[in-house]
């Protein structure tokens, strides 16, 4: 039988606790959803700093989830209605500590939704979007439109790829699947990238050539 090892999430208690009654009221919605970002990336084995949790959730249930939380006092407010909202959940430690509700459209995100998997987080099977959805988010961002995000998650994609997380056939066919040929060229960059070190750190480990012959 195989053991199922649980996450241990790193985040603000109130913010547990919160993500706690987001997923109930979402399961009892029958909603499609699943955790993102950097606490989706913790889960599949690569663990940054993060201050909150993203929620990808399917728009069909948005009204009826919001009035459920207010409900319950969480009280979502619009970030960029109708897209993004935030919980800030009472008592918290730190006043950055946030959960953010995100209604995407169509794309990787949507993509993602429909191949999530529940893993074991905190003691609870909760769904999250696979690591090869969340490396071809990061290959969407713009560094035109959003400069410092780009070298966040250029930061993030190098990390994933060194860990051994990145499976450069599935993510292009993500990317071929939305149409977005810009960020299947940084996805060649970054595994042209991964090929030139490895060349070069085979070449140092090897050393240089000696000769075997003998002066006379």
């Amino acid at each position: 039988m195989r053991h199922v090892t649980s996450t241990q999430l790193k985040l603000d208690p109130a913010v547990k606790k919160a993500l706690r009654v987001c997923a109930e009221e979402l399961d009892a919605l029958g909603a499609d959803w699943a955790i993102a970002g950097a606490t989706a990336m913790q889960v599949h084995g690569y663990a940054r700093a993060t201050r909150d949790v993203d929620l990808f959730i399917g728009d069909d249930v948005r009204l009826e989830l919001i009035r459920r939380l207010r409900d319950r006092k969480l009280s979502p407010t619009a970030v960029f209605s109708p897209h993004h909202y935030r919980v800030a959940p009472a008592g918290r430690r730190d006043p950055e500590a946030a959960i953010d509700l995100l209604f995407p459209a169509l794309g990787v995100e949507s993509l993602g939704l429909l191949a999530a998997k529940r893993e074991r987080i905190d003691g609870a099977e909760l769904p999250v979007l696979p690591i090869q959805h969340l490396v071809a988010l990061k290959l969407t961002t713009d560094p035109a439109i959003d400069p410092s995000r780009y070298l966040r998650d250029q930061a993030d994609l190098v990390a994933l790829r060194d860990r051994g997380l990145v499976d450069s056939t599935r993510v292009a066919q993500i990317l071929e699947d939305v149409g977005d040929r810009e960020a299947r060229g940084r996805l060649a960059e970054l595994v042209a990238t991964s090929r030139l070190r490895t060349t070069a750190s085979a070449k140092r480990s090897s050393g240089p050539a000696r000769s075997t012959s003998k002066k006379r």
